[in-house]
């Protein structure tokens, strides 16, 4: 027989499992320190409220987490970790590393538990998009994660990312759990662990002027994909309180005229400023206030917590209220509690949302593949559906995660709350807990 006539075998066509070696029996163990290339004990944050990274820092491509061992011994082949992914879309700041270590904490906690007693490995990819970058980058990073194997992805976090995204996912069937508050990222694979919630923070700013007796509002938003659901529900709820929008303006990428604008509202006897987007405007506020000297009463929504993405932008926000997601300090004890393994876990400590928002969005996906039957992106779709009143480090004590078929929002409860950042300290002002306009202005009680 020839050489050419010669039978030819199969090789693998994919490299086998490879055990690390790192597995402990007492607890959980990570392949890394920490998930970015900031050095232990080069974190740093000046106030506690930002983000305790560098800026530029980068994440670590690939981390294994290895479930305790407890003493069992297997059969000597080592099984392939299950694969999340987690699609950065935005610039991070100085909170990548806030990002990332909650989530590795999560699925440790969650095997420490006995959640889960496989191998779970994080695959990042740095795809950043809209509004700032080409929105075909976000489609490319989610698809890579996709073709390394991935059964759920953390991210999308920017709604226009996620509406962009919104189609190919449902299309590709890998659940993503997206921090974007838009309604609009929606459809059977589509998941949110939100940061905020955008139609509700229009309702939550014209409450807000209500309840403080503000009448006559300046309005700003934002051109985008959710720009008119902040608009309409504002203008809406305005309605509803009898709150008098004095001036309406509609902000491009690169806003101008802000003092002109400010200085109309102004001598038009606004009492308050509202302000709903993306949150890039926070500078061009800042500079026009201080022009005029002038300090009203100001409201924004989410954008609100760029404060824990650098120094600078939180001296921007200095005399804002705004859409937070920190709980009242000290009343949600899951919090408190996460925030101390969080600080024996990596030697330092970062109270601000990113860590608690981390946290929840990971310890959902675990839960979902935990929930799967097979560890395939349908199933653990359908184990993500089976989360009820899963407890959260988000929001106040009455804070929880629930998921259903139809129903792919997670954050119920006391998630949103309103804070004001005031001489450089940030200060609780309470949930959103509104009230019917009737409860102090009906007909029927008596007047004064």
């Amino acid at each position: 027989m020839s050489d050419q006539d010669a039978p030819r075998y199969a090789e693998r066509l994919f490299p086998a499992p490879v055990d690390h070696g790192i597995a402990r029996e007492d607890r959980a163990a990570a392949t890394v320190r920490s998930g970015t290339d900031t050095e232990t004990g080069a974190h740093e944050n000046e106030l506690w409220y930002q983000g305790s990274g560098r800026i530029g820092e980068k994440a670590v491509e690939s981390i294994v987490v290895y479930p305790p061992t407890r003493g069992v011994v297997g059969q000597g082949d080592p099984f392939e970790p299950v694969k999340i992914g987690l699609l950065i879309d935005m610039d991070l700041g100085q909170l990548l590393s806030d990002t990332i270590d909650p989530i590795i904490l999560a699925i440790e906690d969650a095997l420490n538990e006995g959640v889960y007693d496989r191998p779970v490995e994080i695959i990042t990819v740095d795809a950043r998009g809209l509004p700032r970058e080409n929105y075909l980058k976000v489609h490319h990073g989610y698809q890579k994660l996709v073709d390394a194997g991935c059964v759920v992805v953390i991210g999308p976090f920017i709604s226009d990312n996620s509406v962009n995204l919104c189609d190919k996912v449902n299309a590709t069937g890998v659940a993503c759990i997206g921090w974007t508050g838009t309604t609009r990222f929606a459809g059977e694979y589509c998941f949110t662990v939100a940061n905020g919630d955008i139609p509700t923070e229009g309702a939550m700013a014209a409450d807000w002027c209500f309840r403080n007796g503000y009448e006559k509002v300046g309005f700003f938003w934002e051109q985008g994909s959710s720009g008119d659901l902040y608009s309409d529900f504002f203008r809406d709820y305005a309605r509803r309180y009898d709150l008098e929008i004095i001036k309406e303006v509609c902000l491009g990428p690169n806003p101008r005229g802000f003092q002109r604008h400010l200085e109309t509202m102004r001598d038009q006897g606004a009492q308050s400023i509202v302000y709903m987007g993306y949150g890039y405007s926070t500078f061009h506020f800042a500079k026009a206030f201080k022009a005029l000297d002038w300090d009203p009463p100001r409201f924004m929504g989410t954008a609100f917590m760029f404060y824990s993405n650098s120094n600078a932008w939180a001296e921007g926000l200095e005399g804002w209220h705004g859409v937070d997601q920190l709980g009242e300090d000290g009343a949600n004890p899951n919090y408190e509690a996460m925030m101390e393994r969080f600080e024996a876990r990596f030697g330092r400590t970062s109270r601000n949302v990113v860590v608690a928002l981390s946290y929840d969005s990971a310890r959902a996906a675990i839960h979902g593949i935990a929930g799967a039957r097979i560890a395939t992106p349908k199933e653990v779709k359908l184990g993500l559906e089976k989360i009820k009143w899963m407890p959260c480090t988000n929001g106040g004590p009455g804070c929880y995660i629930t998921f259903a078929e139809y129903d792919h929002r997670g954050y119920k409860g006391d998630f949103l709350t309103i804070r004001e950042l005031r001489d450089g300290n940030l200060h609780f002002r309470g949930y959103h807990r509104p009230q019917w306009p009737s409860n102090t202005r009906s007909p029927l009680l008596k007047q004064n």
